[in-house]
């Protein structure tokens, strides 16, 4: 079962996770207070269909907008890439995410999607027959560049959230950029990670005066405190997975410590988890995801938790 099929039984079931702060507060305590109503299910990061930079070709074929129908999501996200692990060239990711982002744009103008632009375009139930509600974001802020009116751009066009920093495996190389560190290459106690750059401030700064979600996924573990303790805002972390509580220093790699997370929810903000298998501390299964999250509801809270 993979993680859109996942979903789609949580629909089925009458389950549902919590989904982006950007949700009215209402919404968000519905299960908590009244178990038996459900709230929007939201895959709070997922990509363009079609996308060659993320996906493995004999995946790309899975990953369709009907695809994203089938799985009774209320809305979810589309990430186009803005990062330099995937791009080389003068302004090639701000050149690449506008590209990408008009691709949207001209889905939404053929009414195969509708994006989002405030909390209450989000649907509470899922619409099988209209286009499929859009959170449009950017995942890798290098395509910021160094100029802050990008923001303001990128809003006008609909983009809603950004990952500030984005890094990949296996590419021999760092996400690290003019906003802050990437955590698979800076462990919780690298003394060479100086957090998030005077720029990242303005950046976080900006989204925040703009109504933009900042999301800390790949952060590092400095920048992520920088950004709680700055930002004016709930910020996210929407998609990652988590070490086990008892665990206090967390190496390079995509697990977060729970300390991270406390820092995310001190802001309101919301952290969302995906299955990631780690044959390390035994999370092999979907169930062991399931009682992940169960472990994170009893620590936090279910309002703070969802699913990326």
């Amino acid at each position: 079962m993979n993680r859109r099929e996942f979903l789609a039984k949580l629909m089925r079931y009458g389950l549902s996770a919590g989904a982006l702060s950007a949700l009215p507060v209402e919404r968000l305590f519905a299960q908590e207070f009244y178990p038996q109503i459900t709230i929007p299910v939201i895959d709070a990061h997922a990509h363009v269909p079609g996308d060659p930079y993320l996906m493995h070709a004999e995946d790309m074929p899975k990953y369709t907008i009907e695809a994203i129908r089938n799985a009774k999501l209320c809305a979810t996200t589309m990430a186009v890439i803005g990062d330099n692990k995937n791009l080389v060239g003068a302004d090639s990711t701000y050149i690449y995410a506008k590209e990408s982002i008009a691709l949207v744009r001209q889905w939404e103008a053929q009414r195969l999607v509708k994006i989002i632009r405030r909390p209450g375009d989000i649907p509470l139930q899922p619409n099988m027959t209209g286009p499929i509600p859009v959170i449009l974001a950017i995942e890798g802020g290098d395509a910021i560049g160094t100029e802050l009116g990008r923001l303001n751009e990128f809003y006008r066009l609909g983009v809603r959230m950004i990952t500030i920093v984005h890094g990949r495996a296996g590419e021999g190389g760092s996400g690290d950029n003019q906003i802050g560190n990437d955590m698979r290459r800076h462990s919780s106690d690298d003394p060479n990670d100086a957090g998030l750059t005077d720029f990242g401030y303005q950046v976080v700064r900006r989204m925040n005066q703009l109504g933009m979600i900042v999301d800390v996924s790949h952060a590092s573990t400095q920048p992520l405190l920088d950004v709680a303790s700055c930002t004016r805002a709930p910020i996210v972390d929407s998609h990652t997975s988590m070490l086990p509580p008892d665990i206090i220093v967390r190496d390079h790699g995509r697990q977060r410590l729970y300390s991270d997370v406390e820092a995310i929810v001190d802001t309101g903000g919301v952290v969302c988890t995906y299955p990631y298998k780690d044959e390390v501390y035994g999370r092999l299964t979907l169930e062991d995801w399931v009682e992940e999250i169960n472990l994170l509801k009893l620590h936090f809270g279910i309002r703070y938790i969802g699913l990326g």
